[in-house]
């Protein structure tokens, strides 16, 4: 459900921002947030060779740190209605998300052997849509929200050879597109702040050939993030 989410909230936005009635008060927003979150991700492997295949699935999670500035337009439409939209930045922590393969133990070549795994992100950017409820001059609304981000993330697998103890590491550099829904609440004090909670999913999948041998790979993830924004005083 949550894949269409952000779509449908951006197409209610837009048609609004669209429609504004003259004299309808508009703001440029500036925003500098912390954000904390707790991301659940699940790695799966599965291996094609000889006639067969072999699958292996095992998730692990943690805590994830990022620092997240964003410009945005909101505007007052029909009302105390409020329609937003803004573009973002992600610099994400160094922490990453790291869990152990399960091995097969078929005896087959198509086996997936024990290993390590892991998932971490590097930066990114992103857009959001607003929508929300205040009277003008008010100096507290609530909004919902929803987005997409485009994360440079860093992808690891690994496999011990059973037979030989020898390890081998696949790490790649991939894009990850989180889409996320939330809730917000905006405080209009000295200085703006801008609390927001929100959900997010993303799945990365691609296969890689080698002589005999067909490697599909899976990232599946989720979190929960809280963020705090600051902006200067309006």
């Amino acid at each position: 459900m949550i894949r269409f989410a952000a779509p449908t909230t951006l197409v209610i936005c837009l048609s609004l921002l669209a429609v504004r009635p003259a004299g309808a008060q508009s703001e440029v927003l500036f925003r500098l947030a912390p954000e904390a979150g707790w991301l659940s991700a699940e790695h799966t492997k599965r291996v094609t060779a000889g006639g067969g295949s072999s699958e292996s699935a095992t998730t692990a999670s943690g805590v994830t740190l990022a620092v997240n500035p964003s410009l945005g337009l909101r505007t007052r439409v029909l009302g105390g209605l409020l329609a937003g939209l803004e573009f973002e930045g992600v610099l994400a922590g160094r922490g990453k998300i790291e869990g152990t393969i399960e091995p097969t133990r078929n005896g087959q070549p198509h086996d997936v052997w024990p290993g390590e795994w892991d998932l971490r992100d590097r930066f990114g950017l992103g857009i959001n849509v607003l929508l929300g409820l205040g009277p003008g001059g008010s100096s507290t609304h609530g909004y919902v929200f929803g987005g997409i981000r485009r994360m440079w993330s860093e992808f690891a697998t690994s496999g011990v050879n059973p037979e030989t103890d020898e390890v081998g590491e696949r790490r790649e550099q991939r894009a990850r597109w989180p889409s996320s829904i939330g809730i917000g609440l905006t405080l209009n004090r000295r200085w703006l702040v801008d609390l927001r909670l929100a959900y997010s999913r993303s799945l990365t999948e691609w296969t890689v050939e080698i002589p005999d041998v067909l490697l599909d790979y899976g990232y599946s993830a989720s979190a929960v993030v809280l963020s705090v924004g600051v902006g200067p005083p309006r």
